[in-house]
């Protein structure tokens, strides 16, 4: 993904002694914690930020930091979502205004520098215990900095977007080490689900330390509570691992709740959940000996004749989903699309509840929906072809609403339509037609697009 341009990562973090022991977590209500909205950094004035300093700061002791690289520029919504467990964990959080997805890495690679400058001209962020956190397209991209910056960064959270293997990715690059950890989610709807459950078994298959959770919801960052228990674990990993001292009273408390959270899973039928979180608490407690129930378990569970057959559909549908990743690019050139999409007989699958069958046609859907509403039509309209771009606009409006993004697109694509055309879009968008003379002609349909409309 940054292929060329690797060598515009500054590694200005080498110097520096070792980190200073942290303080001990905070349990409960803490103060809240000071947050600049907007801060330029000192090397480059046109890259800004947000920043937070935990409740307590000071220069006398060194904190971890995490850099979040929202895919939009969205700083403050990307720092918010991990503000409170950072006000109780005693974490510095950096996150840019200037990242971006969907487009070249350089917007990136300069945000991640800058960001990085600050740091180095702040001595009291431990810079042994940098961690990254990005979402679709920046959680590639943080994957792909953690590499180049290894031995600073010690965990990655990577929200709906995950690298495929690659020799010097960094499953192989952090392999056996310790004090790396991986964090990655998605949502159950999210078209990137299965490769981010793929990542995680590629990073357990190379013994480095990894947690993959999901969450009800779309292609979207996780909710705060989320984000809250994934820097709780990489503050474990950091133990763990050695990059800090261990607090064995904080620990435990922590294994006793997620004991409780995997017997509830099992008790609620999510044996799937209930597995895996069982074997994560094995693999992360296994110096503590209340952890031995939790393997204990999860050797019945995979005992049990459901979960065998369940996990055999987990994998063929697993393998559907990489089939129709690689084969959309090819449908998307003919026609009807709906058809070769086989849209409507994904839709009839999504329908059917809350089968396995019908969450993977749902993040189906998801997929072959983002691609007909915003990257094909982007492309078409970039190359100056607004025809093609309406017709995966037509494809999209009979998976959902058009929104977002995606109603600039087609505003654009609309300027070069036919009447006709245009009344197929009528109330996409906040886009109303009017018929000027109370006639069904269509050379006297006209459109508007309403100003609320995003």
């Amino acid at each position: 993904m940054f292929e060329g341009v690797s060598t515009r990562i500054t590694l200005i973090l080498i110097a520096g002694g070792c980190a200073l022991p942290c303080a001990r977590p905070c349990a409960g209500q803490v103060p809240a914690g000071r947050l600049e909205e907007r801060v330029t950094s000192p090397t480059d004035t046109s890259q800004t930020f947000a920043l937070y300093l935990p409740p307590g700061y000071t220069t006398e002791r060194r904190w971890p930091v995490l850099f979040v690289l929202d895919p939009r520029g969205r700083a403050l919504l990307g720092l918010k979502l991990f503000q409170d467990a950072a006000a109780r964990l005693g974490w510095v959080i950096l996150s840019s205004y200037n990242t971006l997805s969907d487009g070249p890495p350089e917007p990136n690679v300069d945000a991640m520098n800058a960001m990085l400058a600050w740091a180095r001209a702040h001595p009291s962020l431990d810079r042994t215990r940098l961690y990254l956190a990005g979402f679709s397209g920046t959680a590639r991209g943080a994957l792909t900095f953690a590499v180049m910056l290894r031995g600073h960064v010690a965990g990655v959270i990577a929200v709906g977007g995950a690298l495929g293997f690659a020799l010097g990715g960094p499953e192989t690059a952090f392999a056996g080490d310790s004090t790396f950890a991986y964090f990655g989610a998605a949502g159950t709807r999210d078209f990137n689900y299965e490769e981010v459950l793929a990542m995680g078994d590629r990073f357990r298959m190379t013994h480095v330390p990894s947690r993959v959770m999901t969450f009800e919801g779309p292609h979207h960052w996780p909710p705060p509570d989320l984000c809250g228990d994934a820097l709780e674990w990489l503050e474990l990993r950091a133990m763990l691992g050695g990059l800090r001292t261990m607090d064995s009273g904080w620990v435990r408390a922590r294994l006793a709740g997620e004991l409780a959270r995997a017997a509830e899973l099992e008790r609620g039928g999510r044996w799937a959940e209930a597995l895996r979180l069982d074997d994560a608490i094995a693999h992360d407690y296994a110096q503590w000996p209340e952890a031995r129930d939790a393997a204990g378990r999860a050797v019945g569970l995979r005992q049990s004749t459901v979960l065998v057959k369940y996990e055999a559909e987990a994998r063929r549908l697993a393998e559907r989903d990489l089939r129709q990743g690689i084969e959309l690019p090819k449908i998307l050139a003919w026609a009807p699309l709906a058809d070769k999409l086989r849209i409507a007989e994904l839709q009839r699958t999504a329908e059917r509840g809350d089968s396995l069958e019908a969450a993977s046609a749902r993040r189906l859907l998801a997929r072959v929906f983002v691609h007909v509403a915003f990257y094909e039509p982007r492309a078409y309209l970039a190359d100056g072809t607004p025809a093609r771009a309406l017709r995966m606009l037509e494809a999209a409006v009979t998976i959902g609403p058009i929104e977002g993004e995606a109603c600039a697109l087609l505003r654009e694509a609309l300027a070069a339509a036919t009447a006709e055309q245009r009344a197929r879009f009528a109330g996409q968008c906040g886009i109303a037609f009017r018929n000027a003379s109370n006639t069904r002609s269509d050379h006297q349909l006209r459109y508007r697009v309403s100003s609320a409309s995003a």
